[in-house]
């Protein structure tokens, strides 16, 4: 018995939050105790984490929701988890945590919350699963994300559908609006899935491209 870390990464629109909402069902169905955790900076939807799919015509369709507490910081985070009655710790879109400034290690208060987490329960059954994305529209690690991975017991990095070829190799949130800011909540009106080639071909010059299909 020792706890452990279970990290889902990948695109915006790969499936992350379906995946993690698939998982917290089972745990639920299993009569665990979960508890889940969500960054306030994400202000799509208030106190729940959402699963998305992009149709056919752009839009943005919400396909499953299970209620979350929103973090603001690291008090909001050891308040949440003070009662320990929880067997499963859930928390999506974790890279919106920010990292410290200026930059003392790769973790960020989040990612040490989670390692000091996972040594003090070290001897139980304690399940972490954090989802976030692993990279930013600039290809660069996005807050504690990467620092988790290598911490991690267990990874799933997933792919998205290409929003300009179709292909199913998605690796990056593409920003379709101009600005340089690193955290930008959007969905697909500010945002396109692209595989390597795709967001290659327009690095230099970024630009809006028709959603394949």
């Amino acid at each position: 018995m020792t706890a452990r870390l279970e990290v889902i990464v990948g695109p915006m629109f790969s499936g992350k939050t379906e995946r993690l909402i698939a998982r917290l069902h089972r745990a639920q169905y299993a009569r665990k105790r979960v508890r889940i955790l969500k960054p306030a900076h994400d202000t799509r939807t208030q106190g729940s984490i959402a699963a998305r799919a992009v149709n056919a015509d752009g839009s943005v369709e919400v396909t499953a929701t299970l209620s979350a507490l929103m973090v603001r910081n690291a008090a909001d985070f050891a308040r949440h988890l003070a009662d320990g009655a929880f067997d499963v710790l859930a928390v999506d879109e974790a890279q919106f945590f920010p990292l410290d400034e200026p930059m003392c290690d790769s973790l960020g208060w989040f990612g040490r919350a989670i390692r000091g987490l996972l040594r003090e329960k070290a001897r139980s059954d304690l399940r972490i699963i954090v989802a976030g994305l692993d990279m930013d529209f600039t290809e660069q690690p996005f807050g504690p994300i990467p620092g988790l991975l290598a911490m991690a017991d267990h990874v799933e990095k997933l792919t998205g559908v290409c929003m300009v070829c179709g292909s199913d190799d998605g690796y990056i949130s593409h920003r379709i609006i101009p600005g340089a800011e690193q955290l930008v909540v959007g969905d697909a009106g500010e945002y396109q899935v692209r595989c390597r080639a795709c967001y290659e071909s327009v690095a230099a010059v970024p630009l809006r491209a028709k959603r394949a299909g």
